[in-house]
């Protein structure tokens, strides 16, 4: 279709202009500096190879498969002193395979990864659980796309934060990051890794259909300040003449990591309940300890990962109205705040990027003594609102929704918050621009 319209334009201008006549003109655009044009998959594809990732299994399903596929055409790495190395991507016979894999690579040692979309991630479930309660630093990428059941397979949402919060059965610890951005994608997808693996616990970046497909022009981007952090990992030489256990209960949660085969550290992983050297155990001290241990380092994900990690702020800081959204609307939000900005409307705008665990006490604190708190999703029943909600006790009092399977554009987001700051709006509003 989109080369049929292009044709059909071309045959229209070539017969009713007068080409030599044709007054419009491209003028060439002088660029300063190197630049990149590249997709949300390319991105987080890249992003992975600069955070350390080195094997990815996946299962076909879209839009994630576009980032494998990628990876695929580039397994070979060339180092910055010339050597070689690579990317083992595994494509697996389903999204189980695919999990459980990942988490196999991760206990041996390697950064791992695993990509997938809503389907396949329901499939994962049981093989989240198992990396959160054997705290396995596994990193599953996760592009959101219509739902319930096959839904929309080629179309875009936001309809999956509360299952990526609450996957699995039981309660273990997680980390949700989502990007706003290409650009977001692509440091993210690095800065992952750090995150599971200093805190030893399963992160899901989560994405959507609106940034994977969409593409942009950037500047190479600025990636020489990433620094891999490993977290804490220990030795042979470490663990000589010691009793390793690998579930060590400590202050923060965090125990000693030792890589699968490494000399003196004898370890044990099962689908069980576990004591400190990870054998099946079920005395009631030692479950609620280990369920303690785990669940603690959220504490210690929230004092520890700094707050711009966790949220970004564009606008008045100091304007009774402000948007709460995260993800891709990010971009149409940012329009429309500017050009209610240049009619004289003030408005602030937080964009939360880690979604749990929630910085809630930021969020509260930001939020309070606001007259009109907007909340802007990609869902029927503004998932980000009900959390926030519920953890930072503050409720938004206009929602801005979207769920055609549509990315959000500038233009109904400008009318939809104009005309709640001219108290002409009701409550919800839901949105329906787009073919």
């Amino acid at each position: 279709m989109n080369v049929a319209a292009v044709d059909a334009a071309y045959d229209y201008a070539e017969k009713n202009f007068d080409v030599n006549g044709f007054k419009h003109r491209l003028d060439k655009v002088d660029v300063k500096e190197p630049r990149i044009f590249l997709t949300g998959n390319q991105a987080v594809a890249m992003g992975k190879v600069l955070g350390g990732c080195r094997v990815q299994t996946y299962y076909p399903i879209t839009p994630a498969a576009d980032e494998s596929e990628y990876l695929e055409a580039h397994e070979i790495l060339k180092t910055r002193n010339g050597s070689q190395e690579a990317i083992i991507v595994l494509q697996t016979e389903d999204e189980i395979a695919a999990v459980n894999s990942a988490s196999g690579a991760c206990l041996a040692g390697a950064r791992a990864a695993t990509s997938t979309s809503g389907p396949g991630f329901s499939l994962m479930a049981e093989g989240l659980g198992w990396a959160g309660s054997n705290e396995v630093p596994l990193v599953i990428t996760y592009y959101q796309r219509g739902g319930p059941a096959t839904g929309q397979p080629t179309r875009h949402s936001q309809q999956d934060l509360r299952f990526a919060m609450h996957a699995a059965h039981g309660e273990f610890a997680r980390i949700i990051l989502a990007s706003g951005d290409i650009e977001e994608c692509f440091f993210d997808a690095a800065e992952v890794f750090n995150l599971a693996e200093k805190y030893q616990m399963p992160v899901i970046h989560l994405l959507d259909k609106g940034m994977a497909n969409s593409s942009r022009t950037y500047p190479v981007f600025d990636y020489g300040k990433f620094k891999v952090d490993r977290g804490l990992i220990v030795g042979e030489a470490e663990l000589e003449g010691k009793v390793y256990k690998r579930f060590q209960f400590t202050d923060t949660g965090v125990s000693p990591r030792a890589f699968l085969g490494t000399k003196n550290g004898v370890q044990w992983y099962s689908g069980d309940e576990h004591n400190e050297m990870g054998n099946i155990n079920e005395e009631p001290w030692v479950r609620r300890n280990m369920m303690d241990k785990r669940l603690k380092k959220l504490d210690f994900v929230d004092r520890d990962v700094p707050l711009e990690m966790k949220l970004n702020f564009f606008g008045d800081a100091d304007s009774e109205n402000v948007v709460v959204s995260w993800g891709s609307p990010k971009g149409a939000i940012i329009e429309a705040l500017n050009q209610l900005k240049d009619e004289g409307y003030s408005l602030g705008f937080i964009q939360v990027r880690m979604l749990h665990p929630l910085p809630s006490a930021q969020i509260r604190r930001m939020l309070q003594n606001k007259k009109r708190i907007i909340d802007v999703e990609d869902n029927a029943t503004a998932q980000l609102a009900g959390v926030i909600t519920e953890h930072a006790l503050v409720k938004p009092n206009y929602y801005v929704l979207k769920y055609t399977g549509r990315p959000m554009m500038t233009t109904e987001v400008y009318d939809a918050i104009k005309l709640i700051l001219t108290d002409k709006a009701a409550q919800r509003q839901v949105l329906m621009h787009g073919a």
